[in-house]
């Protein structure tokens, strides 16, 4: 058997032409690599006097069209693809939360998180949660839900106020509610409430720095409305 293997069923060396495979030649200057079909110096592209002749096969020409693989093309990608994988996990994952399914606490490090939050019954622990907040508001009003966004509550309640001064009087004391949380130390930095009536929907927002101020007695309750209603409600 001899030294160069041989490809099964074809009987010619590995790597070598065919007796059927097509090839041509070409003259390549030696300076540039400007192929021309014909040996006519000099070079247009450099002027080089000195070409060589060359034998272009089929099997050169696939070597030369065949592109990278997926996984070479992966690899040489992979900062960019791991990156764009990132991306359309984390919204994903926010989608989910948002709608429901599940809570992101914090994912990033960042006091950012996403999902519904239950209503509970506050205990006589000391410290009102998040969960007991919307517990408050659930045992007042129907169909109520929070969620967080961010660092923002956002929480949402059916009113039956019958005038404005009743719907104002009800968000303030949700607002008042929301600062015994903030003075229990909950970290969300504001709270939107969306509160809807008939058709239509009123929303506030309470920063937690005032809500904050208000717990300590720093402001009083009617400074603390008087702020309140001074948000535009995004």
């Amino acid at each position: 058997m001899s030294d160069t293997d041989t490809d099964a069923g074809t009987g010619h060396a590995e790597g070598s032409e065919s007796p059927t495979e097509r090839a041509y030649t070409e003259w390549r200057c030696t300076n540039c690599g400007k192929s021309v079909p014909k040996h006519n110096p000099p070079c247009t592209r450099c002027g080089n006097m000195e070409f060589e002749q060359v034998r272009i096969s089929e099997h050169d020409f696939d070597e030369e069209i065949r592109g990278p693989s997926n996984l070479e093309l992966l690899r040489e990608n992979w900062a960019t693809a791991g990156a764009s994988i990132v991306i359309v996990l984390v919204v994903v994952i926010a989608g989910l939360a948002s709608a429901g399914v599940f809570v992101v606490s914090d994912p990033f490090g960042l006091g950012y998180r996403y999902g519904a939050v239950d209503a509970v019954a506050p205990n006589s622990d000391g410290t009102l949660t998040a969960a007991e907040f919307h517990g408050q508001v659930a045992g007042e009003y129907e169909e109520t839900s929070l969620g967080w966004s961010g660092r923002t509550l956002e929480l949402s309640y059916i009113s039956e106020a019958g005038s404005n001064a009743a719907l104002a009087d009800e968000l303030t004391q949700v607002a008042v509610w929301y600062a015994g949380y903030v003075e229990d130390g909950g970290d969300a930095e504001r709270l939107q409430v969306t509160a809807r009536v008939g058709d239509g929907r009123a929303r506030i927002v309470v920063d937690s720095d005032d809500a904050r101020a208000f717990a300590a007695g720093d402001i009083t309750e009617s400074e603390y409305r008087s702020r309140i209603f001074e948000s535009d409600g995004s």
